[in-house]
């Protein structure tokens, strides 16, 4: 109302139809300044994983995983999915899809969570390679949101929730500006969902990692989502490579061992 009224004391008092003018194209160009500062788009996007498991003296490769993302400026959408190389004669497919609107904040983008959709299935080995196995069977699967009727255990839907919200680090990946940035430095992120409510981002700062002899310089970072006022007790380490904010190397540790999940050009 203040603004309305200021701005309407300057059309009357102004003479000049031209300071009218530039004072209208600068208010529109502000305006698309702020607006624009929290657009980023990211072409469609395919990046392929190895998934290995360390526990001890042990570490081997027990999955093969793909995320999917792109981003037109305002609506983002990701998918994760995997497939465990056969594991104690079980076959384990993990499916996650999130499509968000990415809303003006008051430095990053607000995460507005308008679908969210997470997988889990088990079948063994034998039944998985056989013609008979059907995905879409009840008895097969379980979501996230209670589908499905599968005896999945909760603390396995608890990590396909967290993973479905981590596709959306994907995004901040490209917004975040790393190199304003200090070490340790601190980013806490609105997010408008069912389940998680704020993304909290620690800048390590800059790093390497190496991938079939070639040596990547990343920016490193670890998150951890917040769910209804407590962490999820899940941080995440990653490394985002600098040439194109791609992620290449995840890491989170599990009540038993480590996951990591490493980028396979």
């Amino acid at each position: 109302m203040i603004f309305s009224y200021r701005l309407y004391n300057f059309v009357e008092k102004s003479k000049d139809s031209c300071d009218m003018k530039k004072f209208l194209l600068l208010t529109l160009v502000m305006i698309g300044s702020l607006v624009s500062c929290y657009a980023v788009t990211i072409p469609h996007t395919v990046i392929p994983y190895n998934v290995n498991y360390h526990w001890g003296i042990i570490d081997v490769n027990i999955a093969h995983g793909t995320v999917k993302y792109e981003c037109d400026g305002t609506n983002f959408s990701g998918t994760l999915d995997g497939v465990s190389i056969p594991w104690e004669g079980h076959v384990i497919m993990v499916s996650d899809t999130l499509k968000a609107e990415m809303l003006p904040g008051n430095k990053y983008s607000i995460e507005k969570i308008n679908y969210q959709s997470g997988w889990y299935r088990r079948p063994r080995t034998k039944y998985f390679h056989s013609e008979g196995y059907n995905e879409s069977n009840p008895e097969n699967y379980k979501t996230i949101s209670g589908e499905g009727q599968y005896d999945a255990s909760n603390n396995s839907m608890e990590a396909i929730a967290i993973t479905s919200d981590m596709v959306g680090m994907y995004y901040y990946a490209n917004e975040i500006d790393f190199e304003t940035l200090e070490p340790n430095e601190v980013l806490n992120i609105t997010l408008e969902g069912k389940y998680a409510q704020e993304l909290k981002v620690t800048y390590l700062g800059k790093g390497s990692y190496e991938i079939e002899n070639t040596v990547y310089p990343t920016y490193n970072v670890m998150f951890e989502y917040n769910y209804k006022g407590s962490m999820s007790g899940y941080p995440v380490q990653m490394r985002i490579r600098q040439s194109d904010r791609l992620p290449i190397f995840l890491s989170a540790s599990i009540p038993v061992g480590k996951i990591e999940m490493i980028y396979n050009p």
